[in-house]
């Protein structure tokens, strides 16, 4: 497999709404100054991306239904603020019809969204480079 090459089967546009959708809520859900860290590898027979960030966390009681159509942790925010609650229902939905999952994990100074995406079977399996998790920071903001 040549470089960092990672292949998964699928709608090219809405797996890139997948990923647009993880930066957005990591853009939109934290404060300014918070280290938000994209990694993308392979895991056996799938492609994993997470997107970790450093901020205050989801709710506790947001988080069973982070993922359900128009979840908000605030109230006070709407499509005019910044949040339609659909990102993330849409993020899992098209991961779920494209044979993967979306899960999340937060707690105070720490929320990490991963996305698994079944491998091409060409290429699950195969000694991968990226078995070795590469990271990018982005600003948040």
């Amino acid at each position: 497999m040549p470089g960092n090459l990672m292949l998964v089967e699928g709608d090219p546009d809405r797996l890139h709404q997948v990923v647009a959708n993880l930066l957005a809520n990591a853009r939109t859900h934290t404060p300014p100054g918070t280290k938000v860290t994209v990694t993308v590898r392979s895991d056996a027979h799938e492609a994993v991306i997470r997107v970790a960030d450093d901020g205050p966390g989801i709710p506790p009681d947001l988080l069973p239904r982070v993922f359900e159509r128009f979840a908000r942790g605030d109230a006070s925010r709407s499509r005019a603020t910044g949040s339609s609650g659909l990102g993330l229902a849409i993020l899992a939905a098209v991961s779920a019809a494209h044979g993967g999952r979306a899960d999340v994990n937060s707690e105070p100074g720490r929320t990490v969204f991963t996305v698994r995406l079944p491998l091409c079977p060409a290429y699950a399996g195969e000694v991968n480079p990226l078995r070795k998790p590469v990271g990018h920071e982005l600003p948040s903001g």
